[in-house]
């Protein structure tokens, strides 16, 4: 083997060797952690409490169960003390929802989240419409939509998703937004006041979800949070329909960070749903909201087909 021959053999050599380096590296690398906050403001009186309490048990086993979110990664603030035959997470707390108490959690999750982990807040209760100001019913002194936002201004991780189901929820969203960071609402920012089914929709999307072939609603073969999107909504109108009940909440999605949502859905929804899209035909791409929440995968366990 002359010189040049064995030079060569030698860069080969050295750039296999960093080749090899690096896919080890970027096997070794970890994901990050899902963070879930959990607030439910004050219930009201007790057949709200216990459906608020159930709704809750039932988002906590579809975290854990179908999108493997490690138990201890799940923080619940509760608007009222526990009463007999609440589910477990109800007894173990992180706190009340009151607005001390919301503060400092946040405060504490906002120390120890990482660049690469996501953070979910699910926001589950009774809201209201002054005129001027939505506001997020507590025990004490309520949260305003703006002042609910300025908790989590400069909160910095890859993945920001937060759940508003409650009424007058639309109204947090100006106020909410953010780049990199997805808010989806169960109202639109109207007066839409009645009692939300939002919440209730999306444990049962978590606890009991639909075959892939249903959960791919924009059918572009991946899972992500705009399918999730989609398929709470559907849930949601599914349960207006089934009772025969005029839909009173219009979600909306905000990812592209202009704090204005979009009712995404209308392309994904039939007609008898409200919506444009016809069966058997693909469903026409996001333009606005909800181009960077189809971008985030989304893993969950889901059953198989029939």
């Amino acid at each position: 083997m002359t010189c040049k021959s064995l030079a060569r053999l030698l860069v080969l050599l050295v750039i296999f060797g960093e080749s090899a380096l690096a896919l080890q590296a970027a096997d070794q690398k970890t994901t990050g952690t899902r963070r879930v906050l959990i607030i439910c403001g004050h219930p009201g009186d007790e057949a709200h409490h216990r459906h608020f309490a159930e709704t809750i048990d039932r988002l906590r086993q579809g975290l854990i169960q179908n999108l493997h979110v490690q138990p201890d990664q799940i923080s619940l603030q509760f608007g009222a003390e526990p009463i007999a035959n609440d589910p477990g997470m109800i007894l173990t707390a992180t706190g009340r929802s009151t607005r001390e108490e919301i503060e400092s959690n946040v405060a504490r999750i906002r120390e120890e989240l990482q660049p690469d982990d996501s953070l979910w807040v699910i926001v589950i209760g009774h809201a209201h419409y002054d005129g001027r100001h939505a506001h997020f019913n507590l025990p004490g002194p309520d949260f305003r939509s703006d002042e609910f936002a300025k908790l989590f201004t400069g909160i910095a991780c890859q993945e920001q998703v937060f759940f508003l189901t409650c009424p007058v929820s639309g109204y947090f969203i100006k106020s909410l937004t953010a780049p990199n960071r997805i808010v989806i609402t169960a109202t639109e920012d109207d007066l839409e006041v009645n009692e939300t089914i939002c919440a209730a929709a999306l444990a049962d999307v978590l606890s009991n979800p639909p075959t892939r072939q249903v959960f791919d609603a924009d059918q572009d073969d991946k899972l992500t949070l705009f399918d999730l999107y989609i398929v709470l909504v559907r849930r949601v109108i599914e349960r207006y329909t089934q009772e025969m009940l005029v839909v009173t909440e219009h979600a909306l999605l905000d990812d592209n960070g202009d704090g204005r949502g979009s009712e995404a859905q209308i392309d994904y929804l039939t007609e008898e749903q409200g919506g444009r899209w016809k069966a058997g035909t693909v469903p026409a791409k996001p333009k606005r909201d909800g181009l960077v929440s189809s971008k985030v995968p989304l893993t969950i366990q889901l059953p198989a087909a029939p």
